[in-house]
This record gives C-alpha cells, sequence and structure tokens, in this order.
C-alpha cells in the first residue's frame, strides 16, 4: 500500500465532488499559505437534509487508521451520536486500503446516501432517546401519492464502456421496474423514469460504482406529461406474474450516439431533448 499525496488526496477529493447531487456541497481545508497540510480536513453538507458528514484525514492516508468518518447533525443528542458512531464503525470495516480511491468507494456506498433526501432507511437511523415523530394518515397518503406519481432522474459521467456497468445498468433497470437509457461511449448519459422512491435506490445503486466525474444531472423531480401512461412495449413485461409488485419490469435500452439520445427523449416526449442540451450535450450534434 502506498501512501497517498496530497496531489493524490486532491485527485480523490475532485471524484468525491463530481459524485454529490446538486443539493450537496463538499469543503476542503486549506492552509493560509494555499500549501495542503496534514490533517486535511473536509466536510459534506446538503440543503435536503440534517444530517452532515465530517472527514479527518491524516498522513498515512490510504491507511483506513488515518481516516476518521464522523455523522453530525444540527440537533442532535448524545445517545444519537454514540448510535451514529457505532454505524460508521461498522461501515468502516468494508474499507480497503488495497483500492486506489478507498475514501470516494466507502463515502460513495455507506456515507452519501445518507444525504440525500427521503433515502435513509429506518433500520440506518439510531433511534435512542428520540421522539415519536408520527405523521397523519392523511400526510401518509399524500407522500404515497406523490411517490407513486412519474418521477425521472439524469446522469451523466465522463464515459460509459465497461461492460459490466453496461449489464449492471440493464439489470437495475429491470429489477426497479425502470424506463430509460444509457448511452455509452463519451460522455456516459443515463437516464430513468420511474417512481420516487425506485430512482432513489437506482441512484443511490449507481453511484456506489467506480465512476470518473459522475454528476446527477436531475434529481428525481415529478414529470407530468408521463402519468398515465403505458407503453404497449412494457405492457407485459412480468406483470401478469406480478413482478415488482405488478409494476412490470421496465424497459431499458442501451445507445450509442447521441443523436439517438436525443430521439428518444424527443420520441417520449417532444421538446424533452432540451433536457441534454441544457448541459451541453448534443447542442451541436444535428
Amino acid at each position: 500500500m502506498l501512501e497517498a499525496t496530497h496531489e493524490d488526496l486532491d485527485n480523490e477529493l475532485e471524484l468525491i465532488s463530481s459524485s454529490l447531487l446538486p443539493s450537496e456541497t463538499l469543503d476542503s481545508s486549506s492552509s493560509p499559505s494555499g500549501q495542503a497540510t496534514w490533517p486535511r480536513v473536509m466536510s459534506i453538507t446538503s440543503s435536503d437534509s440534517a444530517l452532515s458528514l465530517h472527514v479527518t484525514i491524516n498522513q498515512g492516508y490510504r491507511s483506513k487508521q488515518a481516516v476518521k468518518i464522523e455523522v453530525k447533525g444540527s440537533v442532535m443528542g448524545r445517545e444519537e451520536a454514540t448510535g451514529w458512531q457505532r454505524w460508521t464503525d461498522e461501515k468502516m470495516t468494508e474499507y480497503d486500503e488495497s483500492d486506489d480511491y478507498p475514501l470516494y468507494q466507502v463515502l460513495t456506498t455507506h456515507f452519501l446516501p445518507l444525504l440525500a433526501p427521503s433515502s435513509t432507511p429506518s433500520d440506518m437511523i439510531p433511534h435512542q432517546g428520540q421522539p415519536d415523530k408520527s405523521i397523519s394518515i392523511e400526510d401518509k397518503d399524500s407522500i404515497c401519492s406523490k411517490s407513486a406519481r412519474p418521477h425521472h432522474a439524469l446522469l451523466i459521467s465522463h464515459h460509459l464502456l465497461s461492460s459490466t456497468k453496461r449489464k449492471d445498468l440493464l439489470s437495475l433497470s429491470s429489477s426497479l421496474s425502470l424506463t430509460g437509457f444509457s448511452k455509452t461511449g463519451h460522455p456516459g448519459i443515463m437516464y430513468a423514469i420511474g417512481e420516487l422512491s425506485d430512482l432513489e435506490e437506482w441512484i443511490r445503486e449507481v453511484k456506489s460504482w467506480n465512476w470518473l466525474a459522475l454528476k446527477v444531472r436531475i434529481t428525481p423531480e415529478v414529470i407530468p406529461d408521463e402519468e398515465g401512461r403505458e407503453d404497449p412495449s412494457t405492457r407485459s413485461k412480468g406483470k401478469e406474474n406480478g413482478a415488482r409488485r405488478g409494476k412490470g419490469r421496465g424497459d431499458w435500452t442501451e445507445l450509442e450516439k447521441i443523436n439517438e439520445a436525443l430521439d428518444w427523449l424527443k420520441n417520449r416526449n417532444p421538446g424533452r431533448e432540451k433536457l441534454l442540451m441544457d448541459f451541453g450535450v448534443g447542442g451541436g450534434a444535428r
């Protein structure tokens, strides 16, 4: 295991920053002279979450002993903080010192999902001493109704070439009943339509893979023109057998050219191809 230099760590922090949702911000310490010194301290906060991540990296990094990760909250009692520390210690057992980017891997796999909106499973949250925050039946019905409405999300990476990632995207989209596409090559583009909870799970899983500059360009948001729509091509895919609680197996397409991605979006709904153009993709493709 080679000890990381400040330049190595800066490159890894850039990867981490590229994997953040638009609502998330990474702040990293620097010395007054502009020269990096140990320890390095960084924090990741989100406007969508009361939780934040605080990381201290000491000399000797990539060693696990050189890394300390803390989950903090704006209002957090001693018992809750102790519960989060136990949870953190458990997840750090999967820290792999032999990896080229061990901090990136453990953060994207276990810690960053804590900051995503509505993404923290109840069994991940330490409940010691916490008050009962029940909601009314009407609130629950409203939340469920919103979650069941069609949402979409867009991810763009530096490239999508790995045959493993391509197969995993097909398998994952099928298991989550998503409709969408992945565009291979440079850049890699992934666009998905589905229910809110399924899209949030999709983003968490895809972000946990090893990427170069993966960015979540559109977080899951309601897309009204998809409501009430059912594609003839997907109507029978697994629904008769109750797959995914009767939602079917989804419909995922792999594309090779930006023009094909633009056409897919336009055929789905005229004008939707502007989603890619707004991010500088495909503006000069025609």
